[in-house]
């Protein structure tokens, strides 16, 4: 019960993220409107839509996020960060025990060097095509991921 309990709480958190990087995208774009160069809002287009990705990314994505918890168990792996496979906030983990990396698109700075501290992240899944939901303790997180070979 308490896991379910901090699951939801990373769950709103995770809303409350993705709320805010749209928020922004659009306050980014309406001062870009406001000073009215045309050429200027033809150019901020895909800063915007960069900037919203990962807020987008969650909302298109929570159905499927909220079945995967409530069809697997939550368990804790212990993981280690892939030397050299790091590119923006994406981060690839090593399972110890497993074949296998979890490949995580959103992962800022505060869950890796918990992470790194810890070296274990809860996850509930693979299902049959290797999505997982990954959160952390300790630090309100949670992300989808999926399961790729080494």
């Amino acid at each position: 019960m308490i896991i379910q309990n901090w699951s939801d709480t990373c769950l709103v958190r995770a809303d409350r993220r993705a709320v805010g990087h749209i928020f922004f995208a659009v306050a980014v774009f309406g001062v870009v409107l406001m000073i009215g160069w045309l050429w200027l809002t033809v150019l901020s287009v895909p800063v915007v839509l960069e900037l919203a990705a990962p807020g987008l990314r969650h909302f298109f994505t929570r159905r499927g996020t909220l079945q995967l918890i409530e069809r697997f168990p939550w368990r804790p792996v212990s993981v280690s960060f892939v030397p050299g496979r790091r590119i923006g906030r994406q981060a690839y983990l090593r399972v110890d025990g497993s074949e296998n990396n979890l490949r995580l698109p959103e992962l800022p700075e505060r869950a890796r060097v918990l992470i790194r501290h810890t070296g274990r992240v809860w996850i509930a899944g693979p299902d049959e095509r290797g999505r997982v939901v990954a959160m952390t303790r300790g630090l309100a997180f949670l992300t989808r991921g999926r399961v790729v070979e080494r």
